[in-house]
């Protein structure tokens, strides 16, 4: 039997987020692609992606590297380098993937509430979506989530996440639905879907999330609490 209906929704995006990893993630994953297909293509190909999802990622570089999508084969041996790449980088410099001050105590605050419910949407592949919020004590498997293994767009992504979290929680809809990102595609999609967003400029400046149109934006999470009302007051980019 269902438990008492959580009212409210917050989604978290990872990278940049939770964890100061965005820009260590993205030079893995580029030297991932590299390791495989030369550092010639990478000059060539890499950069100006239409969509920010490590499938979008992938699927539009190999499109104009080869003129198709990748192998099941290609496509696995890129995703276990990155991760490798991953793991030894956090294995040498715990610091690349520390946490946002405030972010392992909002997490467990909202997903213990009696009110909340969360999420994850990560532009990231899973595994490494995974491995990272285990380094913050935090298992992805007890959680609803959608990552960027199938998924093209942030919209898609957010939307799947959103699903999940209904059907993990056995109920038709949320009264408040807030998104927690630190990108202009996580503002983007915000918009799209007519959700409250909080941007987290951990390491973005933040008049880069304002131009997009966040009204709400934070350094941390230790600025916002306590974070349970703070999102209950998050407000619709314009």
């Amino acid at each position: 039997m269902a438990g008492k209906a959580k009212r409210n929704l917050a989604i978290f995006d990872i990278d940049g987020t939770l964890m100061h990893s965005a820009g260590h993630d993205v030079s893995l994953f580029r030297d991932a692609h590299s390791h495989h297909v030369g550092e010639e293509a990478i000059e060539s190909h890499w950069g100006n992606f239409a969509e920010m999802t490590d499938h979008a990622i992938n699927s539009e570089f190999f499109d104009r590297l080869h003129g198709r999508a990748p192998s099941e084969t290609e496509l696995s041996n890129i995703k276990n380098t990155f991760i490798e790449f991953v793991r030894e980088t956090h294995r040498q410099d715990p610091s690349k993937f520390a946490p946002v001050l405030g972010a392992i105590e909002t997490v467990r605050l909202l997903a213990s509430h009696p009110d909340w419910a969360i999420c994850f949407a990560s532009g990231g592949w899973e595994i490494s979506a995974s491995f990272k919020l285990s380094t913050m004590g935090i298992a992805a498997e007890d959680h609803p989530g959608a990552y960027g293994d199938a998924h093209t767009t942030r919209l898609s992504l957010v939307t799947s996440a959103i699903e999940d979290a209904k059907s993990t929680h056995q109920q038709d809809g949320f009264d408040h639905i807030v998104s927690i990102g630190d990108g202009e595609w996580d503002v983007i999609a915000a918009r799209e879907l007519n959700l409250p967003f909080v941007g987290v400029a951990s390491w973005v400046d933040p008049d880069r999330l304002r131009s997009a149109g966040a009204l709400d934006i934070i350094r941390n999470f230790e600025e916002c609490m306590p974070v349970d009302r703070y999102l209950l007051g998050a407000r619709v980019p314009v």
